[in-house]
């Protein structure tokens, strides 16, 4: 998922193998909604998105917000800096994440066949699964979303697994992959858009 945000967040430094990560300590609620906004009205042109899922754009701000706390809550959401500039959740291998908010767009996602994360699983492969991605709107074109996803790419290499996550526009997939990510599929959902699958192997 790729976000425009403006938060206020309360953090401590990580090093996470040379890359200086800051995990959120402390949530403020408008945060949550502000992410969430962020990715429910997300311009998708002539795409069809996670919007299709829902009933209102709103709606999707408001799943999204639900997920950006369940993320905050399990420990998995860090940021660049202080400052900021760009925020991503991830699971290691091993860390779960209750998703029974999400249950309706998992069915329906479903529709696609199964995803990379369902056949890595099945295959009891271990790999770092990314579930957001935000860069705030001040600090678009700075280079802030390849320092986001450098943070769950140096875990990767650190443990060893390649690192994976889905997005739901060729425009976000595009944008992964100009960062060293590899579209490893694409999943045909009908009425409901598309899913891009992407991997990136440790170094």
């Amino acid at each position: 998922m790729y976000l425009t945000v403006w938060v206020e967040l309360e953090i401590t430094t990580q090093l996470l193998n040379g890359e200086n990560a800051m995990k959120i300590t402390k949530w403020d609620e408008q945060a949550a909604e502000d992410i969430g906004h962020a990715f429910g009205y997300y311009d998708y042109g002539q795409e069809t998105g996670m919007g299709v899922f829902y009933s209102s754009k709103e709606a999707v701000a408001n799943y999204i917000a639900v997920y950006v706390r369940m993320a905050f809550e399990g420990q998995m959401l860090y940021a660049t800096s202080e400052r900021g500039e760009g925020y991503i959740a991830y699971t290691l291998p091993g860390q779960k994440m209750n998703l029974k908010a999400g249950m309706a767009i998992l069915k329906a996602l479903s529709k696609g066949g199964r995803s990379l994360q369902d056949r890595m699983k099945k295959e009891k492969k271990d790999f770092i699964f990314v579930g957001m991605v935000c860069v705030r709107e001040q600090y678009q074109g700075q280079g802030y979303m390849r320092k986001v996803l450098d943070m769950a790419f140096s875990e990767g290499n650190r443990l060893h697994v390649p690192v994976i996550l889905e997005t739901d526009a060729k425009s976000k997939c595009d944008k992964y992959m100009h960062l060293g990510m590899e579209l490893e599929g694409v999943r045909y959902m009908g009425a409901y858009g598309k899913m891009y699958d992407l991997i990136k192997y440790p170094n």
